[in-house]
């Protein structure tokens, strides 16, 4: 057996830096792992455009197709809402909805596919408007005036939050922040009936290896990226660039996160977030899984 070494940088969530840790670190690393981030993987992307070694994506969900060899794991941002037809349809059929995008290439992702399986769901939204950051109560108004019973899309926790608060009472609220544990940490019980999109909620499958005590989705997804590229490493039975793309291309599994299968650019086509309701209980806030998705979509 051979020695493995660690090496963990910190990019300080600064995409130019990233960028600059990365492709430094594609220079030595056999296995290379992504930042967290949007905005870090798209330097990422473009940075590595065109090089021959793989980019394990387990944190960024809306990075751009630039050439680079970036394997998403996780589910991507235009799939967020992806059950969010059926999530509305078992708490509130028929119900109205706006689709805010909020700013940034994430949310535009996150808002263009609420949109979509909106559409296709037949019930299209009734508006779809930009937020502007610090004018929450605004986007409210043009919600309700619009005939909006729900408010649906998402981005910064910080925005998301904004917008929950100033719906609070007024309209329900279907937020990408309303999906993990700082949602009911910080709105308490006006979180309840709101739905999230979640990548990794702790059910079943467990991962094969303990997460420690209180860990969130982020090390989840980061787990499952390690899970993939290892079974990608004894595919390809090389760490030569070449070879680990190819076998990653070819991979069909399920992790603890649910199914992994990308296409010939390395976008994630098996994994979308189930969605989670928050309930108010005597013991505060839960969250509960209320849509899964059935497997792998293209």
């Amino acid at each position: 057996m051979r020695g493995i070494e660690l090496r963990i940088d910190d990019d300080r969530s600064d995409p130019a830096r990233s960028a600059r840790l990365t492709t430094a670190a594609a220079r030595r690393a056999e296995i290379l792992f992504g930042p967290y981030g949007s905005g870090s993987g798209r330097a990422v992307a473009e940075a590595m455009a065109g090089r021959p070694e793989v980019v394990w994506n387990h944190g960024a969900a809306a990075v751009p197709r630039t050439g680079a060899r970036m394997v998403d794991v996780l589910g991507p941002a235009r799939s967020y809402w992806r059950g969010l037809p059926a999530a509305l349809g078992l708490v509130a059929p028929g119900a109205s909805v706006a689709v805010v995008r909020a700013p940034g290439g994430f949310g535009a992702k996150v808002a263009a596919g609420a949109v979509a399986a909106l559409a296709a769901a037949g019930r299209p939204p009734v508006l779809v408007f930009d937020l502007e950051p610090e004018r929450a109560d605004a986007a409210v108004e043009a919600a309700l005036r619009a005939g909006a019973g729900w408010i649906a899309g998402g981005g910064r926790a910080e925005d998301d939050l904004a917008l929950a608060r100033a719906a609070a009472g007024r309209c329900a609220v279907a937020l990408v922040v309303c999906g993990v544990a700082l949602a009911g940490e910080e709105l308490g019980a006006a979180v309840a009936g709101s739905l999230g999109p979640a990548q990794w909620d702790g059910s079943p499958p467990v991962p094969p290896f303990a997460l420690p005590a209180g860990a969130d989705y982020p090390a989840a997804q980061a787990l499952a990226a390690a899970l993939v590229a290892e079974r990608a490493l004894a595919l390809a039975g090389s760490a030569a660039p070449d070879a680990l793309w190819d076998a990653a291309s070819a991979l069909r599994l399920t992790t603890h996160i649910g199914p992994f299968a990308v296409d010939d650019e390395g976008r994630q086509v098996g994994h979308a977030p189930c969605i989670a309701r928050w309930e108010d209980t005597a013991a505060g806030p839960v969250r509960g899984v209320i849509w899964r998705p059935s497997g792998a979509e293209a």
